[in-house]
């Protein structure tokens, strides 16, 4: 399969960089110019420009992403669905990282929140700008950022998002899985949430995950839109100790 990928940055350390559920690499555009060394941003398996999987578990992804990439980097940083990534490629079975981080990473669903999964028919907009507008929605992205056209697509009947409308199929993981995600990382792993994101309560991931969460104060659910310059600085940190 495809995964699409962008490369860039400065000589120096490598991050490797992945979005979360829905969104795009265009997500991490506001970190980049902020952190002074190489990265790579994929579009996830199943988003973007990327093409579709026929499954959707962590390994799946990790898999599709290890052979993409094909190089040990510094930093594998994830938000959300991409944290929960970042773990599962922390054991070091597809390449090796030195250091993991892991932002806004969803351990716990309500009954609610589990009934709006499943597949369910892609929408189809008319308009053009009808569909970037709600990537921008799913993605967090604003309205007018350069971005959005790498989360829609173009069919005989007008537009849709391109992500795989199969992405949510599956149950989640349950918290036994990332517990044993967790365990088995052979890299350090720093977790970040916002005090103010309205799906995950900090306290749940570090239950669940066993370890000490870091508060970004102010933020959401999406801490790189929010705050992209206090994302760049916990990215710097962690490559200074990496280098250590």
């Amino acid at each position: 399969m495809t995964v699409h990928i962008e490369r860039g940055g400065d000589p120096g350390p490598t991050v490797l960089f992945l979005h979360g559920s829905g969104a795009t690499g265009a997500v991490w555009a506001p970190v980049l110019g902020e952190i002074g060394c190489r990265w790579i941003v994929v579009d996830l398996p199943g988003h973007g420009r990327s093409d579709w999987l026929p499954a959707y578990h962590h390994d799946d992804y990790a898999a599709a992403i290890g052979a993409a990439v094909g190089t040990d980097v510094d930093l594998v940083v994830g938000h959300s669905l991409g944290g929960l990534i970042a773990l599962t490629l922390a054991d070091g079975t597809h390449f090796r990282t030195r250091t993991v981080t892991a932002i806004a990473m969803k351990v716990l669903w309500t009954p609610e929140e589990l009934s709006r999964r499943g597949s369910r028919p892609p929408r189809t907009f008319a308009d053009r700008d009808d569909a970037l507008r709600r990537f921008a929605k799913v993605s967090g992205l604003r309205e007018d950022s350069p971005g959005l056209a790498s989360g829609i697509r173009h069919t005989p009947d007008g537009y849709q998002l391109a992500a795989d409308p199969h992405l949510t199929a599956d149950p989640p993981a349950t918290q036994e899985e990332l517990a044993t995600v967790m365990r088995r990382a052979a890299s350090p792993v720093r977790l970040v949430c916002g005090d103010a994101d309205p799906g995950i309560d900090p306290a749940d991931m570090a239950a669940v995950l066993g370890r000490a969460v870091e508060i970004i104060p102010g933020a959401g659910h999406n801490p790189h839109l929010d705050h992209p310059a206090r994302v760049a600085d916990l990215i710097k940190t962690d490559l200074a100790a990496t280098r250590g």
